[in-house]
């Protein structure tokens, strides 16, 4: 283990410096304090078509940059740490929302053969694990809208449309679902994805996100 440690020093998921040899922090003091006090989000936020949601943390600075870590340079070891950071929010609605099950946002098929891997998705399985609910696939993404951080609200919105459908043989009617997301920020995709849970009997839609956007 030391020369494990030795050769892959551990270093901070934010700001990438180097970490103590000893101990099992991912933050160096410096982020972690940064994240109590700049980062944090508070109370719910306003998604159409859903029941309630909430996110964890706000998406600008270093944060933003773990997240592009994450989704683009097949960082996937990040989803213990937004996974971590996410499961508090979850802890604080989940007598009022009563979740059946959870499930994640879809990528399309090229960008997860090209990344290797949903990000939405593993973090939904370990929030699922640590509150003893099924993870379940239920929706999946059928058309190419390309990248949708350079479009206003309407272009957003505009643009998922017919974009996520139920998968073959989802169960959905009479269901409480959680759905998880990556980056809430205008809320477009989630409200599609919400739109199609509903159309699928769905009886209530809550969505949480890793991050969103300040504002």
């Amino acid at each position: 283990m030391k020369l494990i440690r030795a050769l892959f020093p551990q270093r901070c998921v934010l700001c990438r410096c180097r970490l103590a040899a000893k101990g099992d922090a991912v933050l160096c003091p410096s982020c972690a304090a940064q994240v109590r006090t700049e980062y944090r989000t508070q109370g719910q936020v306003l998604v159409d078509g859903t029941d309630g949601a909430a996110a964890a943390l706000l998406y600008r600075g270093r944060v933003r940059e773990a997240m592009h870590r994450y989704k683009f340079s097949r960082a996937n070891g990040y989803a213990r740490w937004f996974a971590a950071q996410l499961a508090p929010v979850v802890g604080v609605w989940l007598d009022d929302w009563r979740p059946d099950c959870v499930t994640y946002v879809p990528v399309g098929a090229a960008r997860y053969w090209g990344r290797g891997y949903n990000q939405s998705a593993l973090v939904a399985r370990r929030i699922a694990k640590q509150f003893g609910l099924p993870c379940v696939p239920l929706l999946r993404k059928s058309a190419f809208i390309g990248r949708q951080s350079a479009k206003n609200h309407a272009q957003r919105s505009k643009n998922v449309q017919h974009a996520f459908h139920l998968r073959r043989n989802a169960q959905t009617a009479g269901k409480r679902i959680l759905l998880v997301d990556d980056v809430l920020t205008t809320g477009a995709t989630l409200s599609a994805c919400a739109h199609v849970l509903r159309e699928g009997g769905a009886e209530r839609v809550f969505v949480v996100a890793m991050t969103k956007t300040p504002g």
